[in-house]
């Protein structure tokens, strides 16, 4: 794997005829904006892009998007001058329906955030610093071309707004918030994506959240451990998809008391974790690490393969025990 800066995989994108834009699955805002944003940047340059999901994106950013590729449709990446991954760490993540072995003898690029990326793309840059993907995206779109135009910078833009907590974050830094500005100076429109993300929350999830504090809430750790399970029952009574369940770490993160939140949910023949951290201290990625996953910081991911709940909460307390002595 070589090493490139985000502006040499551009100009090699930009040579290319025809490229294919992969993320990771279940794609959040940070993975979308960067495959939408994409898109649209190459295409208003002549170039023939197309996005490939591996399923329908989440509700709240179907207002916003605009069509795509899924397996069914046929394509795949040879049939394309190019590939490029983006906001995606490691290849079990990547959201391809061929498998990354495919992609290995195809003019393969990454561009991404995570710091212990693992892509075996053939031209690669990852910045570990920024806030997401989409800032280096933006970041480099607006060195590239000045006067980017709105439908790039409304994508990049929602990207940043995501991984950032809508700039709440402490991945939020002075040269983030530039960014966003120049994003917005092109034409970004923050009103259709606020409403779209935060303000468009279906009775049913609603409903869910109540429930997954009111019965499912568990608090550990002298409380500042906050924690829940998302079992079949309370999806299946709710009628809840867990593509939807982006933010929902947020409601168990803002608990007064609580530094390290988790959410589980069944996954295959093991249990999903999402882990946040409210400090630095207590960076929740050294935990994913143990269990194969990753992230970052203060926001990682990891699969525990057990065989109930009550089991991986056996597994995981003592770790998140752990890690709070450092505080």
């Amino acid at each position: 794997m070589a090493k490139m800066t985000a502006s040499e995989i551009f100009s090699r994108l930009l040579q290319a005829k025809s490229v294919l834009l992969l993320a990771h699955g279940r794609p959040d805002g940070d993975a979308l904006g960067s495959l939408f944003g994409m898109r649209s940047f190459l295409r208003r340059r002549g170039v023939e892009a197309d996005v490939f999901l591996m399923a329908e994106p989440p509700y709240r950013y179907q207002g916003i998007l605009d069509d795509y590729l899924l397996p069914a449709d046929g394509k795949r990446a040879a049939d394309y001058d190019a590939t490029i991954s983006m906001d995606c760490a490691n290849c079990e993540r990547l959201a391809y329906c061929d498998g990354v072995e495919t992609l290995r003898e195809l003019a393969f690029f990454n561009i991404d955030h995570h710091l212990h990326n693992s892509i075996p793309a053939r031209f690669s840059y990852v910045e570990a610093t920024a806030s997401s993907t989409c800032e280096i995206l933006a970041r480099t779109a607006l060195e590239i071309a000045p006067d980017l135009e709105a439908e790039s910078a409304n994508f990049f833009l929602m990207g940043m707004m995501t991984d950032t907590g809508s700039f709440r974050f402490s991945n939020t830094r002075g040269d983030v918030l530039r960014v966003a500005a120049k994003l917005l100076d092109r034409g970004a429109d923050l009103e259709k994506i606020v409403n779209a993300l935060f303000f468009s929350n279906s009775l049913k999830q609603l409903k869910l959240e109540a429930e997954l504090v009111t019965e499912k809430l568990k608090l550990a750790c002298g409380d500042r451990f906050a924690y829940a399970y998302i079992d079949d029952e309370l999806l299946k009574k709710h009628d809840f998809d867990l593509r939807e369940d982006e933010g929902l770490i947020d409601i168990l993160r803002g608990i007064d008391t609580a530094v390290v939140a988790m959410l589980v949910s069944k996954t295959g023949d093991g249990f999903k974790l999402s882990m946040r951290s409210k400090n630095a201290k207590c960076p929740v990625i050294e935990v994913a690490r143990k269990f194969s996953g990753g992230g970052h910081a203060l926001a990682a991911g990891a699969t525990i393969h057990a065989a109930n709940f009550a089991e991986v909460e056996k597994i995981i307390l003592p770790e998140i025990e752990a890690l709070l002595r450092n505080l």
